[in-house]
């Protein structure tokens, strides 16, 4: 890729990034303050009942992460430098975050059990029966299995292979739905989990960068009847996931069907037409993961000292922790994220000069 498609595609991890942010400002109002308390409160019901600005974030960084990521493999020790690559890139800063938050819950009289943050540091806390301590990190399991899932692809060399990534993204789509259905109609009461569904975004990325970039022959088809399938597959386990309250579906099926839809648009939009062209959010894309993984921990602290009312002074609280998080996320991005980055290249480097005869 150009350096200015790089630019493009940091310009989008900003706009996911401020996405997610909304959402979870708007979403601490309407928790925090009694409803139709002012018109903040309205502003809010009337955000989260017409997108789901967080879902939008998240399908837009899985986008970008199908569509950057598997391509990032290569060298004389492929494997090996991709997972060096991708632990220096994401385990240091999320340790430090969760270092973060074990401290707040300290000194807000509820620590959190040791088993509980060392699972945490695994990023896969669900296969040790341990909750994050921050459900916002929930994507981050997400991506996890999707780095493990494109090294094997790799591994076989299938990783370009058109006809295997449209069965597989079509099954993890199916893998999703088919359980619902089959519970619903009263056939079979199988576990349900949104694993497939959330991974069919990174794979329809991927796809976008075959048909888009790479032109691979029968990519377009593949990546529509992925969109399609999950047109489909969206509404069809809506019902379930509202009676639950499990989260997948959570203001109604609009907000979400809107922000997949926009999240596609905007992605496809900006890959086909080169955008956005913007140093500003380029460089707010490059403290995109920071400012993912702190955001919270800064809102907590600002609402104790600003605390959301309602009112159109929210306004000024919610500009006071979006600077804040900027700020935070830039000394995270150059004293931790830069410098793991840095030493994760300099491994890789150090050992393919050694492996070599």
């Amino acid at each position: 890729m150009t350096p200015q498609r790089y630019a493009n595609i940091d310009g989008l991890r900003a706009i996911a990034a401020l996405g997610v942010m909304v959402e979870h400002m708007f979403g601490d109002l309407l928790r925090q303050t009694p409803p139709a308390a002012g018109p903040m409160n309205m502003a809010g019901d009337l955000l989260v009942q017409s997108v789901s600005l967080g879902r939008f974030g998240v399908a837009l960084f899985f986008l970008i992460s199908g569509f950057v990521v598997p391509f990032s493999i290569g060298g004389e020790r492929p494997l090996f430098q991709f997972a060096v690559s991708r632990a220096f890139r994401l385990y240091p800063a999320l340790w430090l975050a969760l270092a973060v938050l074990a401290t707040m819950a300290w000194l807000g009289g509820e620590p959190p059990r040791a088993v509980t943050v060392l699972a945490n540091m695994t990023m896969a806390p669900a296969l040790f029966g341990q909750p994050w301590l921050s459900p916002i990190y929930w994507t981050l399991f997400i991506e996890l299995v999707f780095y493990i899932l494109i090294a094997l692809l790799f591994s076989v060399g299938t990783l370009r292979r058109v006809g295997v990534l449209s069965m597989l993204s079509l099954a993890l789509v199916v893998a999703t739905a088919l359980p619902v259905q089959l519970r619903t109609h009263g056939i079979a009461n199988l576990p349900v989990q949104y694993l497939g569904m959330h991974l069919s975004f990174l794979f329809l990325g991927l796809l976008l960068r075959l048909w888009l970039v790479e032109r691979l022959p029968g990519a377009r088809m593949a990546a529509l009847a992925l969109v399609l399938a999950q047109v489909l597959a969206v509404p069809s386990v809506a019902t379930l996931s509202l009676a639950r309250g499990d989260n997948f579906i959570m203001e109604g099926l609009t907000p979400v069907l809107v922000a997949y839809a926009l999240a596609f648009v905007v992605f496809f939009a900006a890959v086909k037409f080169d955008r956005p062209r913007s140093l500003l959010l380029s460089r707010i894309g490059l403290i995109s993961y920071s400012m993912y993984l702190f955001h919270w921990p800064v809102n907590v602290t600002v609402y104790r000292f600003l605390p959301l009312t309602g009112q159109i002074g929210d306004v000024a609280t919610m500009l006071v922790c979006t600077g804040l998080t900027l700020l935070a996320s830039w000394l995270v991005y150059r004293l931790v994220e830069r410098p793991m980055i840095m030493l994760g290249r300099a491994i890789v480097l150090r050992h393919g000069v050694a492996s070599r005869p």
